[in-house]
């Protein structure tokens, strides 16, 4: 892959679920691979009517993305990535889309849990049908099941 085609900047979208931390992790491994930045997004529904508890709401989501940070990376962010995060009032896949709209951006996001490739009204469905960028949608990692008591299923 030539040099132009490698994303400079990767956003991605952190909402504290596991589907969410394990996009922030490719991000950052991607970020690694080919030399990007990382911009991570929290974005958070604002107040329906009150204006006045927008900026209660923004320090809310602000505080919320450092302890999602913290939990991702413990007490520093990841090594050897340039990396910035912003939390924003707005719908996920509307504020995603809207920050991701440069050239060279990469937007990640993680896999809806359902089976079905893009149920409902996901964020991952909304960025993949309205991004002007590269979409990457990155599923949780597989898990094999373990049986419940290991012995019984041994026995059979």
């Amino acid at each position: 892959m030539t040099q132009d085609l490698l994303p400079r900047r990767i956003v991605v979208g952190l909402s504290g679920s596991l589907e969410s931390f394990t996009a922030l992790h490719r991000a950052v491994a991607e970020a690694r691979r080919c030399g990007a930045e990382v911009l991570a997004v929290l974005a958070v529904a604002p107040p329906l009517h009150a204006a006045d508890q927008i900026p209660l709401e923004v320090e809310s989501a602000e505080r919320q993305l450092t302890d999602l940070l913290e939990s991702a990376f413990g007490s520093g962010g990841p090594e050897g990535v340039p990396f910035a995060a912003t939390a924003v009032l707005g719908s996920p896949g509307l504020a995603l889309t809207q920050i991701a709209d440069r050239q060279g951006d990469l937007l990640i996001v993680g896999a809806p849990r359902r089976r079905l490739r893009f149920p409902g009204s996901s964020t991952a469905r909304h960025c993949a049908a309205r991004a002007t960028c590269p979409v990457l949608v990155v599923p949780l990692p597989f898990v094999p099941a373990v049986p419940a008591d290991p012995q019984i299923s041994a026995a059979r």
